[in-house]
């Protein structure tokens, strides 16, 4: 079990003054992929690309090694899904997420609390017919305003690796605002 380590919820636990003045420099090879209607910023690696999305009330964006235009495919990237919950619990939901991904692959799950927000994960390999992937899913929950994301991050088995030396720096420096 990876420890994940958000350093950047450090900063984002008071990541409403983020927005109001200059991102912390990216990592060298990284840029800071700013989302502003979600109040929040992600590294991406120089070369990758970002795409959003919005279908049935769910934000959905992607940072990608491959070029999501030409067929709406990757490989190799992030996928991170919001959701804004009105009744149901979104601490809830991400625990019964992971707790899923985990029952079905036979994985161990990890969860802590950080500042507001409340976060499960689990690393797992899945093989279908058109191969083997790894992946790397963090759930974090904000009770305070009942949102949920949901990163996944993944690639083929045979380029884990390296591809995971990117994706942890992404993974372990999330800027997300605590009032969203």
């Amino acid at each position: 079990m990876r420890k994940v380590v958000l350093s950047a919820l450090v900063v984002a636990f008071f990541a409403h003054a983020l927005f109001a003045i200059e991102l912390p420099k990216a990592p060298s090879g990284f840029t800071w992929q700013e989302v502003p209607e979600i109040k929040a910023a992600f590294l991406k690696p120089d070369g990758w690309f970002f795409k959003k999305e919005n279908s049935k009330g769910t934000l959905a964006y992607f940072i990608t090694k491959e070029d999501l235009t030409s067929n709406g495919e990757f490989a190799t990237g992030l996928t991170i899904n919001v959701f804004h919950f009105k009744q149901d619990s979104a601490v809830d939901h991400g625990k019964a997420l992971i707790d899923q991904m985990a029952t079905q692959h036979h994985v161990k799950t990890w969860s802590r609390a950080f500042g507001p927000f409340q976060e499960y994960g689990c690393e797992l390999k899945d093989t279908d017919a058109s191969g083997t992937i790894m992946m790397h899913a963090l759930t974090v929950a904000n009770p305070k305003t009942n949102t949920l994301y949901l990163f996944i991050f993944e690639s083929p088995a045979a380029d884990w690796d390296a591809a995971w030396k990117l994706g942890q720096q992404i993974m372990d420096t999330l800027a997300i605002d605590d009032q969203i």
